[in-house]
């Protein structure tokens, strides 16, 4: 009978990854403050910032102005917000290489400040406040480098969502979309047996009641916000370049398909339920309600071009953080790569709050 020897063939066990702890903008900018080496740049980068402040002070009372007193543009403190988020994530992906950025950065700044000084005489608020942004930009380039502002290039690109129109730019593009709206809606209406006639923006109902689409019922509000939510998707989603294409240019129907739903569906409460509801909280619940099924109209997107991005066997290609058993790393690893918001069997499964749950690339991922 042979005898085993169990100390000849010790039991191997496999290495248990070591989880990286997660670093927050807070933590490496309190690191930085503690270290010697780094708290120079770290002072001169906040002296830098405030007098940038004190120049562009103009620009930030016209943000907080617009955001304040224009319900298009009230989702602008929301913005930075959503861009530290995005920083935060890019932090996940590990350090980087700082490099020289003085050529670089003194360009953007160049052109901040040229366009700062050519609001002076000429008082446009738009082009300030895209000067405001570009030297953002170019001071973050100053201090960190061409290589970081690469990295970290759509956190200030998102911010470009947080800027107010121009009042004339702003009319140029609602005015057609008002007479879009009414026409596609008194198309749907007649359609369904409400006879509506429409003559410009107005709609007149049976029994002469009047319905006017104002430029607030443009359907501008609807297409910025669904231009920044389908942007944020596209570039944290992992999949391939034409399905984030895709999916920002679906901003536009999906905007246009929700205001127009809107109208009639405020027609058909003036016509068969009493004109008060469609005026005032009920009209802006009206609003929430088809922001909601934008929202729908933008998952059935995503689970559409899901279908093109999978293969005969099941793998989604576009997904680069599946490994060859078609299965997504475990959390407890090393994930420092871009975010993703489709879970593992794409957007077709479970709800919107599920399939928004952040996943992260598996080590070594660029």
């Amino acid at each position: 009978m042979a005898v085993i020897n169990d100390d000849a063939c010790p039991p191997t066990a496999s290495p248990v990854p070591t989880p990286r702890p997660s670093e927050t903008l807070l933590a490496l900018f309190s690191q930085a403050v503690r270290d010697p080496a780094q708290r120079v740049t770290v002072i001169g980068g906040l002296i830098c910032l405030t007098l940038f402040g004190i120049l562009f002070r103009d620009n930030l009372w016209h943000f907080y102005y617009a955001w304040t007193t224009d319900d298009n543009y009230s989702h602008g403190f929301l913005v930075p917000l959503l861009s530290l988020y995005f920083a935060s994530q890019v932090i996940r992906h590990g350090p980087v290489e700082i490099r020289s950025g003085v050529i670089s950065g003194g360009i953007l700044l160049g052109l901040a400040l040229l366009g700062r000084l050519i609001t002076i005489p000429l008082p446009i608020p738009f082009l300030g406040d895209l000067a405001l942004l570009v030297g953002l930009a170019g001071m973050f380039t100053l201090i960190l480098g061409t290589k970081a502002l690469s990295r970290y290039w759509f956190v200030f690109f998102f911010l470009v969502f947080m800027v107010p129109l121009p009042i004339a730019m702003y009319s140029r593009i609602a005015s057609p979309l008002q007479l879009l709206a009414s026409r596609a809606a008194s198309t749907v209406m007649n359609a369904t047996g409400v006879p509506v006639l429409c003559e410009g923006n107005r709609m007149t109902l049976p029994g002469g009641v009047q319905m006017f689409v104002a430029e607030a019922c443009s359907g501008m509000r609807q297409m910025t916000g669904f231009l920044a939510l389908t942007a944020a998707v596209a570039y944290l989603t992992a999949r391939p370049g034409w399905y984030r294409t895709v999916v920002v240019l679906a901003a536009l129907p999906i905007a246009l398909t929700a205001n127009v739903a809107r109208v009639v569906l405020t027609g058909y409460i003036m016509h068969f339920v009493n004109r008060e509801y469609a005026s005032g909280t009920y009209h802006t619940l009206e609003g929430i309600l088809m922001m909601g099924f934008g929202l729908l109209l933008l998952n059935s997107v995503c689970s559409l071009l899901n279908q093109f991005c999978q293969n005969p066997s099941g793998q989604d290609p576009g997904d680069p953080f599946k490994d060859a058993s078609g299965t997504l790393p475990s959390s407890s690893q090393s994930l420092p790569g871009r975010a993703i918001l489709s879970g593992p069997v794409g957007w077709t499964s479970g709800g919107i709050t599920e399939n928004l749950a952040p996943l992260r690339a598996p080590k070594g991922r660029p």
